[in-house]
């Protein structure tokens, strides 16, 4: 690091000082402005709660600019939105300024640095033994999983539990992902990050086939990719994973048929069936000592004659 990116770090550091400490502590998640300079954080252990923290408008303003300067971008009033990564703490951040917002907003996501394990899971009783057992055997039978649910849910934590398991597989695994959020220990591994315009996910997975992968991992599926994805998982690389943002597990089907959409006029249903089998889905609990729980867990068994979706409730 030179001077003056080491002049640019300091004074980074000096206007992020009220958040350090959340900054610095592993089992805080997300940390979040509102406009009326309250801070919120999303705690593994503890889901959402208001931190007792406020920061003044001018200085979170600040804060903002100093972010997007060491990133070359810029907020102000004529471009009051910033989606950056935050220096040295790797924090996915997505801030806006007036007149979007009365007053300075942000949500800061940090990239996860313990690993939950299944295990985990059921030790916080999130999962079931055989919800987990379940997914083991999903994992070891190839079968290609789909994780839905809605912001903040925890599908990447679970992700990154599944992946865990996949890296014991001796697979050579394919990851494709718009921030580097999944962590996977597999000794034979690609991860991708895509970069639109330039590079976008229908490039990389579309890329992945020439990488010759066992397995295929998508971070989020957010467009039109979602179709390359399943013609990819239903040609010779199954056990597959990817994320998605869904209500329940029939309307995260219903959701990759949208996203196909984006690229054909209609949907093939069929193509959807064939090539996810397995639905695991998020939702937030207030009442759940971890804020989170697995919803259900559904079998993808085909369409049915009225096109609808044949699906079995598992556990």
């Amino acid at each position: 690091m030179n001077e003056i990116e080491l002049r640019r770090v300091t004074s980074l550091k000096s206007a992020l000082e009220p958040i350090i400490p959340f900054l610095d502590d592993d089992s805080i998640i997300e940390i979040m402005l509102n406009p009326d300079g309250r801070i919120w954080l999303d705690q593994q252990s503890r889901g959402m709660f208001y931190s007792g923290v406020t920061m003044q408008p001018e200085a979170s303003e600040r804060m903002l600019r100093l972010i997007a300067t060491s990133m070359g971008r810029t907020i102000s009033e004529t471009c009051p939105s910033l989606a950056a990564k935050l220096p040295v703490w790797g924090c996915r951040v997505q801030a806006t300024i007036p007149p979007i917002t009365e007053a300075p907003a942000f949500a800061l996501r940090k990239p996860p640095k313990k690993i939950f394990t299944l295990e985990d899971y059921v030790e916080r009783k999130i999962m079931t033994d055989a919800q987990r057992d379940f997914i083991i055997s999903a994992v070891k039978e190839r079968q290609n999983l789909l994780i839905g649910g809605g912001t903040g849910t925890g599908k990447t934590t679970l992700a990154n539990a599944i992946l865990e398991v996949i890296s014991k597989t001796q697979d050579r695994v394919y990851i494709v992902e718009d921030n580097p959020e999944l962590q996977c220990t597999a000794e034979n591994k690609v991860q991708v990050l895509i970069c639109p315009p330039l590079y976008d996910c229908r490039n990389a997975v579309m890329d992945a086939l020439r990488y010759r992968p066992d397995r295929i991992i998508v971070g989020e599926v957010r467009d039109g990719s979602a179709l390359d994805l399943l013609k990819a998982w239903n040609t010779g690389h199954p056990g597959g994973l990817a994320t998605i943002h869904a209500n329940n597990p029939k309307s995260m089907l219903d959701r990759m048929c949208q996203l196909i959409e984006e690229v054909v006029p209609i949907a093939p249903r069929t193509l959807v069936s064939e090539a996810i089998d397995l639905c695991v889905h998020m939702v937030r609990d207030p009442k759940h000592p971890a804020g989170r729980v697995i919803s259900g867990i559904v079998a993808v068994k085909g369409v049915t004659q009225e096109n609808t979706w044949h699906l079995e409730n598992l556990l």
